[in-house]
């Protein structure tokens, strides 16, 4: 390797190193003040670079919160999929689906993502460039899961429809602890839920 081609490198590295705190800012400071006070300023100061540099990647407020929306998003989806090749074997597949959408929807990438979408209610702009990137990553796990539901014995019809239920009835938990904290009393709705389908499914497997 040439003098050249390894400072070329280190560049790119060094780039992809600041787009990475840039972004974790943008999440950071999403969860702890909401969208309505997020600034591009403030941005720069607690990701530690200059405007110019933060420029170089993102230009406006705009591009900073949807690409940290797909950065969140994406880095979800990953684990998702690691989860859900595990749960082809579970006895209760539903049941881990159900824990890989608490990981989402009740801890900070549902909550900085929700300030993003209620905002882009009202700003058309935002609406249309977040639009995509809710969508492929709800495709994308539903897809997944709905693999793994199957491969573990479920009808695909079935399956689909456990999915949407289950997805629905957190995301509705999940609002609710924004401002009332009992997560016990939600998680012990989940179990009492994914066991009362599960036992469906095993009944119907036994017919």
């Amino acid at each position: 390797m040439t003098t050249t081609e390894k400072k070329r490198r280190t560049q790119a590295e060094r780039s992809a190193e600041t787009r990475e705190k840039i972004l974790q800012a943008t999440i950071d400071l999403l969860f702890e003040q909401g969208n309505a006070r997020l600034t591009t300023a403030g941005v720069d100061e607690r990701a530690g670079v200059s405007s110019g540099a933060r420029v170089h990647h993102f230009r406006s407020k705009v591009d900073l919160v949807v690409e940290a929306t797909k950065h969140t998003y994406d880095r979800a989806a990953e684990l998702g999929r690691q989860r859900a090749e595990k749960a082809r074997t579970s006895p209760n597949p539903l049941r881990e689906y159900a824990q890989d959408c608490l990981s989402v929807y009740f801890d900070w990438p549902f909550i900085a993502a929700l300030e993003v979408v209620v905002t882009a209610r009202t700003d058309e702009d935002l609406r249309l460039r977040l639009h995509p990137v809710l969508e492929n990553f709800h495709n994308t796990m539903r897809t997944t899961w709905i693999g793994s539901l199957v491969a573990a014995g479920y009808d695909p019809a079935v399956a689909e429809e456990d999915l949407a239920l289950t997805l629905n009835l957190i995301r509705g938990m999940a609002v609710n602890t924004l401002w009332q904290r009992d997560n016990d009393r939600h998680i012990a709705l989940l179990d009492a839920w994914c066991a009362e389908r599960a036992g469906r499914i095993h009944l119907r497997r036994s017919a």
